[in-house]
Formats: structure tokens, sequence, C-alpha cells
């Protein structure tokens, strides 16, 4: 299944509060249950892209605070497994056409951005993704993006990209709404 975006026991080990934790749960749930099981991001021609959260009881693997993949503990060795906890996912289903998509773990995902593409990258793209969530504008950033994008042979422009991501704007907007 990959790791988890959440778990309640590596968060506390490493100093947060275990209400603080679940209170973060239930804040993504809530979202989750208010704008739907799937929650669209971007819509750029027939391609549509997806947020998507689950929870579940499992285990994790833990090494010096941080969670780790079954197989990186069994390189590392000395990992400690812990049973029962809450694990939170997140996964981006990117649908191509009416019957073909992509189901990505996102720190799975991540991780497989830093490996091919450089920390570099992988630090932009989140740092675009922190910066749109905030202000609700694309940083500069969005070239990292948009140099992803035409690599996988997609010509995407800036402002083509900014209309396809209009769906994620709404929701941000309905997001600060219901905080207030």
């Amino acid at each position: 299944m990959g790791l988890p975006i959440l778990s309640t026991s590596a968060l506390t080990m490493r100093g947060c509060s275990r209400e603080s934790v679940y209170r973060l749960f239930r804040r993504l749930l809530r979202i989750r249950d208010k704008l739907g099981k799937n929650i669209k991001l971007l819509e750029l021609g027939g391609i549509k892209a997806y947020l998507r959260f689950s929870r579940s009881k499992g285990s994790i693997y833990v090494y010096d605070g941080y969670m780790v993949s079954k197989d990186d503990c069994d390189k590392v060795g000395k990992c400690v497994m812990i049973n029962n906890v809450s694990l939170l996912y997140m996964y981006m289903m990117i649908r191509l056409t009416g019957r073909n998509m992509a189901l990505l773990n996102i720190p799975d995902a991540l991780i497989w951005v830093s490996k091919v593409f450089g920390k570099d990258t992988m630090v932009s793209i989140l740092d675009l993704t922190h910066d749109y969530i905030e202000s609700g504008v694309l940083s500069s950033d969005v070239d990292v993006i948009l140099g992803l994008i035409n690599m996988l042979g997609l010509r995407v422009t800036r402002q083509q990209f900014e209309n396809a991501v209009l769906p994620a704007k709404r929701i941000l907007h309905l997001m600060r709404e219901h905080e207030t």
C-alpha cells in the first residue's frame, strides 16, 4: 500500500501531541466528507486529477523517528515496527480517459520524483503546493511542474495550467470559508 501521509505514532514520536494529530486527522476527513470522496484538483482537456484520502489501522516501520517503508527498513536494519496505529493515506487519482487512470500514493510519488528528478525538484513541488494553498497564487515554482509535464509529452502553457487548477482554487476558497 505504500507509505501513509500521516500516522499517529510517528508524529507523536516527533513531539506532536496525540490530540493535535487526531485533530488533523479529523479535519482532513471532514474536508473529504464535505467535498466528496474524490476532490477535483485539475482538469486539462480530457485529463482530470483528483485528491483522495483514506483512513485505516495498520502497522508502520519507524527509523530514527521517521516512517519508512518495509524495504527501506530491511536495508537499514534497525527499525521498530509499531502495530495498530491510525493511518491516513493520500492519493492522487489521474483520469486520462473514461477508463484509463493512474492512482498515485502521494508520499511514494514524492520519493520517486526526488530519486528521478532530484531533491530540488521535489522541494519546488512542495513549495508550489504550500504557497498555492496559503495564498491561492501560483509561484515561480510552477515552471518546474510545467517542465515535468512537458517532459511527459504534454505541451502545457502557464495560462493553461492556471485554468486547469481552477477547481482546486474553488475548493481552497470553500475551505477558507469553512474555517471562519
